[in-house]
Formats: C-alpha cells, sequence, structure tokens
C-alpha cells in the first residue's frame, strides 16, 4: 500500500470508521493476506483477534492464539489505526507488519498519543524519517516502552558517557536495541562493574559504540568476566582490557577450549596462544572456520611458520578473502619474478594500509611486474 493511501486512511478513519466504506479501505490494508496459506476459518473458531493476526498480519495460528491471550479487539478500527499510522509516517506496509508480528501489543497503541511522541523525539535529536524506520525496526521493542521513563534516559547515558551527540547518534543507527532497550537491567550495571575496576570512560564508550552487545551479559557473568581479563594482567587503562572482555564474552569455555586445540593443531603452542591473546585479544574471537582457513594458506599455500603467525596475531582480523589472499598472491607473484628480497615482506604487504600497498608495492613494481595490479584487482573482484 503506498503512503499516500495510508495517509488518506489516517485522516479520514474518524469519520468513516462507521460507514461501509470504512470497511472497503482497509481492505487494502489486509488484502496482503490472500497470497498466505489459507488455514480453516469456520465462523467462531477462533475469536476475531486470532483471525485479524492471522488474515491481515501474517501471524502463524498458533503465534496468534498466544498473543490474544495479552491483546483483544473486537474490532479492526484500532490495529487498522496502527497500521495508517506507520504508513502515513514514512514505514512500507512490511515494515508495520514486521513491527506487528514482533511487538503485537502494538495493535492496542492510541498511534497520536503513544507512537508518535517517539518518532518525534528521535527527529528533534536529528535522526532522518529513514533513520527513525532503520531504528524502530531494530529495536520494535522501543515503542512500547515508556519516551520519558526509559528512552528520553537512556538517549542521555549514551550520550554522557560517549561525550559527542554525533557519535551518539550513530551508534544508535546500529544498535538501538542495546544501547536504548536494556540500559536499566543490564548496560548501566555493566558499565559500573568496568568503572569499579578503573576502565575509563574512554575505553567503555569505545566498546559501547563497537560491540554493545558485550553489555547485555548477566551481570554475575559480566563481573566475571572482567574479573578473569583482570587476572590475565590486562591493564583497565588500555583498550586491550576491553577487547578482551569482548572476546571472552563471544563465548563459553568450551568454545575457549576449542578454539585453543585448533591452534594448537596447526603447531601453536599454549604460551604462544596465550601472548597473542595478550597481545590482540580478538586472536579468540575468530570462528574455528576462519582460524583453519587462515593457517591452512598461510602454512600450506604460502609456506610460513606458524612460530611465524602466532607473532602476528592481528592477521586473523582481516578479511580472508579480501585481504590475506589477494595480497598473499601479489607477494608469490612478486617473489617468482625476483623482486622480493626479504621474505618476512609478506606480513607487512598482509597488515599494511590499502595506500601504502598501493603506493609502495603495486605502483613500484608496475614496470617490471605490470600483470600485478591487474592480478589484485582480479583477486579483489572475485572477493566482492
Amino acid at each position: 500500500m503506498s503512503i499516500s493511501i495510508c495517509k488518506t486512511l489516517h485522516q479520514v478513519r474518524s469519520s468513516m470508521r462507521n460507514s461501509p466504506t470504512h470497511y472497503i479501505c482497509f481492505t487494502h490494508i489486509r488484502s496482503f493476506s490472500s497470497s498466505l496459506a489459507s488455514i480453516d476459518q469456520t465462523p467462531n473458531q477462533h475469536s476475531f483477534t486470532v483471525n485479524y493476526l492471522v488474515n491481515s498480519c501474517g501471524f502463524p495460528l498458533e503465534k496468534a492464539i498466544i498473543s490474544s491471550k495479552y491483546i483483544n479487539f473486537e474490532t479492526p478500527e484500532k490495529p487498522d489505526s496502527v497500521f495508517a499510522f506507520f504508513c502515513s509516517h514514512g514505514f512500507t506496509k512490511t515494515h508495520a507488519l514486521n513491527l506487528i508480528r514482533k511487538v503485537p501489543q502494538l495493535t492496542l497503541s492510541n498511534p497520536e498519543k503513544s507512537l508518535l511522541p517517539k518518532l518525534e523525539f528521535f527527529k528533534s535529536k536529528g535522526f532522518s524519517s529513514t533513520d527513525v524506520v532503520k531504528v524502530m525496526s531494530q529495536a520494535p521493542a522501543l515503542l512500547i516502552r515508556s519516551l520519558e521513563n526509559q528512552i528520553i534516559p537512556s538517549f542521555e547515558f549514551v550520550k554522557n558517557l560517549i561525550g559527542s551527540e554525533e557519535r551518539t547518534l550513530s551508534a544508535i543507527k546500529h544498535f538501538a536495541g542495546p544501547l536504548l532497550v536494556d540500559l536499566e537491567s543490564r548496560m548501566a550495571p555493566n558499565v559500573d562493574i568496568l568503572r569499579e575496576v578503573n576502565v575509563p570512560d574512554a575505553k567503555i564508550a569505545f566498546l559501547l559504540t563497537s560491540q554493545p552487545r558485550v553489555f547485555m551479559s548477566s551481570r554475575e557473568r559480566f563481573r566475571q568476566i572482567v574479573e578473569e581479563v583482570k587476572g590475565r594482567g590486562f591493564n583497565p587503562m588500555r583498550v586491550s582490557f576491553v577487547l578482551a572482555v569482548h572476546a571472552l564474552s563471544s563465548m563459553s569455555k568450551a568454545v575457549w577450549e576449542k578454539k585453543i586445540e585448533v591452534y594448537k593443531k596447526w603447531g601453536f603452542s599454549n604460551d604462544e596462544i596465550l601472548v597473542a591473546f595478550g597481545k590482540f585479544p580478538l586472536f579468540m574471537a575468530v570462528s574455528e572456520d576462519k582460524i583453519t582457513r587462515v593457517m591452512d594458506f598461510l602454512v600450506n599455500k604460502m609456506g610460513l611458520e606458524s612460530s611465524c603467525v602466532s607473532k602476528r596475531p592481528h592477521l586473523f582480523s582481516y578479511s580472508f578473502e579480501k585481504r590475506i589472499v589477494p595480497r598473499c598472491l601479489v607477494y608469490q607473484a612478486l617473489q617468482e619474478k625476483g623482486l622480493i628480497k626479504k621474505p618476512k615482506i609478506i606480513f607487512k604487504m598482509v597488515m599494511s594500509t590499502e595506500m601504502w600497498f598501493i603506493e609502495k608495492v603495486v605502483n613500484l613494481t608496475k614496470e617490471e611486474a605490470p600483470e600485478i595490479l591487474k592480478l589484485y584487482e582480479e583477486k579483489l573482484a572475485i572477493a566482492r
């Protein structure tokens, strides 16, 4: 349904709600359900709420029945007004339906009193209409949270911690749920735990804007992780501390042990693993599959020693297809032509910036090996 139709429906619904025309107009909202798998709709078999959720919102019958225990309406007026509201404020029909499916309670909302102030708040902070749709689609629970008691305090808490409204807006666009929905129950208590061990707010803000889901752990588990990181000798004043918190938060003890075994399979000693983790904690956040692909390529294809790789744990943070493979193949081609004298420069080639790689490798060898640029571009194109 187009936005213009939705606007019209929203504007005239009050004056038309008792007329047959009202139900004809709102047929447009519910017409999408004709493509759904049919179910037995014997009159009175299910409540009006259940039938509406199935036929108009695409709910599975079982979910509709469960939802009807918490919401109830006997006419389409209120849920139709919610659909019309969303459509008239930049949401597509698909967006509106997804919101209702995720948060069925929205069908009972008063659009003007409950929903509109929340949209207006975000726009007042600099979010565009498109941004608002994105934020609400990411975290539809915001639409049933209190604006004054939760959303505004959460926004201010995040802004004060990050220290910049611009960075706050950017963070919320990407992580609205963790940052605004669970402040009181999860985020704020876990921020306090980091402060208790003297992690600076700047480092907390770094973690908050890059990996806010880390703060969604229970307070007990989060405290255990922080104490373990501290016990491993990480300095709370350095960014490596919060990176280690992130790494340990991303896996169970069992997964940690499996990754240790994978690294050992490729020749890493236990001490080498622990030293690598100390240098770059996200070394242990890499999936077992990526560890295997990177080590197989570097050891078996490129002939590198695992001990050399272990000293450079940042290697595992780079894209295998877009960075490691293309640059290593350029190294290999240059080596075959005798243009590389120092074998360990392969690590510099992989770990350097794109600008350095182009200027110092590709451009400086284009006369002796003009095909290098073509090779590099072809490998990048394949990776895309």
